[in-house]
């Protein structure tokens, strides 16, 4: 007998919910993730971050020349912020959720040294600086209103003002990422 996987969203009055085998709602859901990260707030709608990032109808571009272009010259990014950046790649191309082999292999292609304790960095992003998510799969992490902010001052893009400072609830403005936690509790 297989698990019952229940995926349910709700914003404001909008509300949905996919049940399912794991499988079938992990492949339906792939349809909704953009709708679901514009509503809770984790996409930016601003043409200049649009254009900012790979078209998503080509397919990924290539991580090097993407960098070469949006990281401004001369800057030094820590390992941590690094990996910000190669996730902030992968969202440009639709994959909001990326492993540690995505992060080796974006380490790989601009041939900048590995980090010997890369889960051990992912790990501090997520629980000390609260930049990344986890989601139910281990292994597997998500950028969240912070990570996404954090990067988008990092490749210099504008960044909006936070849902707090916007007229958002105070629900919406208790922590950062919550939105995104609150989508992925139920995976």
């Amino acid at each position: 007998m297989s698990s019952r996987t229940v995926f349910r969203f709700e914003s404001g009055e909008l509300s949905f919910e996919i049940a399912g085998a794991e499988d079938f709602v992990r492949k339906n859901l792939t349809s909704f993730m953009p709708f679901v990260a514009r509503i809770a707030g984790l996409e930016s709608k601003s043409p200049e971050a649009a254009s900012a990032a790979p078209d998503a109808a080509s397919g990924p571009k290539e991580l090097k020349a993407w960098y070469e272009k949006h990281v401004p010259l001369g800057t030094r990014l820590s390992m941590q912020d690094s990996i910000l950046v190669f996730a902030m790649w992968m969202r440009g191309f639709k994959k909001y959720i990326f492993t540690s082999e995505d992060i080796r292999r974006g380490f790989e292609e601009l041939g900048m040294p590995e980090p010997k304790s890369l889960l051990q960095i992912l790990g501090t992003l997520k629980r000390d600086h609260n930049l990344i998510l986890g989601t139910e799969r281990r292994g597997e992490y998500m950028l969240n209103t912070t990570g996404i902010e954090r990067s988008k001052r990092l490749l210099g893009m504008p960044v909006g003002p936070s849902r707090a400072e916007a007229g958002g609830t105070a629900r919406e403005a208790e922590t950062p990422g919550v939105a995104a936690a609150r989508v992925l509790g139920d995976i």
